[in-house]
Order: structure tokens, then sequence, then C-alpha cells
């Protein structure tokens, strides 16, 4: 007796033979009848957080300095005036020729005039405070002067209930205070 030849075996049946042995569904075929997860992922914009998602080692404070001064410098040259390289070539031309620059530099002078009348209302771009953007993320490390307890003496400004529970005690209308227990 073969198994795949007869009309009769369980394997020829297939649905009918399995439909009697197995409940019905409880719940109708829909789209959402299978396993299904919503979008929680950290970028999209509902998700987002503002933390450092990988973990490093901390470092003293003062080297979240060197990095800042990196950062800095290298914004002041994207945020310095824009007429700054014309000035440069007319005091340049101003030092070569001192005794005829009225005569030599009228070129230079005149791109000088003429971009800074383009850019009479130009400001200089809002600088951020990064030192207080690294402290928030808790990167750098505690420590006093001695070697064994980490180098530097940055301390971190502890959390109080003034500073940062503000809002988190709850207060009951109905509820009377306790008298003082006389022992």
């Amino acid at each position: 007796s073969s198994h795949f030849g007869s009309t009769g075996s369980p394997e020829y049946l297939g649905n009918a033979m399995v439909a009697e042995r197995l409940p019905k569904r409880q719940i109708a075929e829909s789209v959402f009848s299978g396993c299904f997860k919503s979008r929680s992922h950290r970028s999209l914009p509902a998700f987002q957080r503002f933390e450092i998602p990988h973990k490093f080692p901390k470092f003293p404070q003062i080297f979240g300095e060197w990095i800042i001064k990196r950062i800095r410098r290298k914004e002041s040259k994207a945020g310095s005036h824009p007429c700054l390289k014309t000035f440069d070539s007319f005091l340049d031309c101003v030092r070569r020729h001192p005794s005829t620059c009225d005569q030599k530099c009228k070129v230079e002078a005149g791109l000088c005039m003429q971009c800074l009348q383009e850019h009479k209302t130009w400001k200089v771009p809002e600088s951020y405070n990064y030192m207080r953007i690294l402290e928030y993320f808790k990167i750098f490390s505690e420590g006093k002067q001695s070697m064994d307890e980490g180098p530097g003496k940055f301390r971190y400004v502890r959390p109080t209930p003034a500073s940062r529970g503000a809002g988190t005690v709850l207060a009951f209308q109905n509820q009377k205070p306790k008298p003082p227990s006389q022992s």
C-alpha cells in the first residue's frame, strides 16, 4: 500500500482531512490578521530622541574643549564676513605700494567698497554653546586630581527636585498632614 498512489490516502485528501482535525479560525481573514509591528524606528520623527545610541568610554572634559576648539575654528572660516578676501587684497596692495596706493590700489579699493555696500545687512551668525550639549550627553569622565580616581576635576551637577523634578510631585486636595508622633 503506497502512500502516493492511492486515492484514499491522507496525503491525497489534504485539506478535507485537515479541516476535520483543526478548529475553525475565530478571526476572519483580513489584512491585519497576521503578525505585524507598527513602525517605531528611532529615525522616524515621532520616535526621535536627543541621545547618543552608542556606548564608548568616557573621556576628560579637556578633550571636549579641544574638540569644540576645532569646531569653532571651522565655523569661523565659514562664518566670516563675505568681504574679508577683498579687504585682504586691498590691504596687501596698500602694504606693497605705501607711497602710491591712491593711484595703484583703486581697483582693489573699489571692489572692497562695492562688496561692503552689497553686504550692509550681514550679521555674525549665532554661535552655539557646544559644551552644554556635550555635558547633556554625559560623555565626560568625572574625577579628582589623582590618576586613581580619573584625571580632571570635572563633576556633573547632581539633579535636584528643584532643577529636574519640577512637576513630578503630586499634591492631593483632601489629604491632611499627619500630626507628628509623640514618643
